[in-house]
């Protein structure tokens, strides 16, 4: 398989999780190990074991394995990791078992039926494994990777999120009011193909202006966004945008308040 359209997938999957990490700061570190400054650790790890499990579910789908409740805790160990809880210790077994079974059903007639049957399908088992909330965290996660496994052993292209604000608005009201068909007829209007899925890609310029920042603030943690502005030559409200960003993404701390206090660089 592509490992773009894994770097894709995971990319989508953990941004849904709140990665910030674009498609070209992953690829950097899925594919060369090399970080991204001004990202935390966490997400960064999030990415990689992600791309463990999806490497994983490939292998699996390849072989055509059953389904079963052990090999299902065996791919959460691998994406979930540094969540730091014990995959094997769910929920419900009855509701894993349940999942499995659906799956391992829908395996046997896969033959029967069309793309758009085979997609319905895998959509199913994505609200499944969300509605069960087999896990204290990561279900969603879960969901998406067992949806993808199921089509690559379908010979279907993976499926990607498309529109991120919408699919999570359709997957909480769906889970919400318990009803499967909710989340089932409208998946396709927020989620497509991987191929036909865009990523924004991050400016060069964007990338040197934030770890710019973080090196000024090192050394001088008073500055004000003025004096950042007049640094950079780019606008305040430039500079404004990069700091919300490096201070989401854990880079940046506020000591104080907005007059008196002063800039702390966290180094991940």
């Amino acid at each position: 398989m592509d490992k773009t359209v894994l770097y894709k997938l995971v990319t989508a999957s953990t941004a849904a999780e709140g990665s910030t990490l674009s498609l070209q700061e992953n690829v950097r570190l899925l594919r060369d190990g090399v970080s991204s400054e001004g990202k935390t650790i966490a997400e960064q790890l999030m990415n990689l074991d992600l791309l463990k499990g999806y490497e994983a579910a490939v292998e699996d789908a390849s072989s055509h394995q059953i389904w079963s409740a052990y090999r299902i805790k065996l791919l959460a160990a691998k994406a979930l990791r540094n969540f730091g809880f014990d995959c094997s210790r769910i929920r419900s077994e009855a509701a894993l078992q349940k999942i499995c079974q659906e799956a391992n059903e829908a395996r046997m007639h896969a033959r029967t039926l069309k793309s758009e049957g085979l997609y319905n399908v895998s959509y199913s088992i994505h609200f499944r494994v969300s509605d069960a909330e087999l896990w204290p965290e990561g279900n969603d996660l879960m969901a998406r990777l067992l949806m993808n496994m199921l089509q690559l052993e379908f010979g279907l292209e993976p499926i990607s999120i498309r529109e991120p604000e919408e699919y999570a608005t359709l997957l909480r009201s769906a889970v919400r009011e318990d009803i499967e068909d909710v989340f089932t007829s409208h998946a396709k209007e927020v989620m497509a193909p991987v191929s036909k899925c865009r990523f924004p890609q991050v400016k060069e310029a964007t990338v040197k202006n934030s770890a710019r920042i973080l090196q000024i603030l090192t050394e001088h943690p008073r500055y004000t966004t003025a004096d950042l502005a007049e640094i950079l030559q780019i606008s305040a409200k430039g500079v404004e945008k990069h700091l919300a960003n490096l201070k989401k993404s854990g880079s940046l701390q506020r000591i104080g308040p907005d007059k008196g206090g002063w800039w702390k660089v966290v180094r991940n």
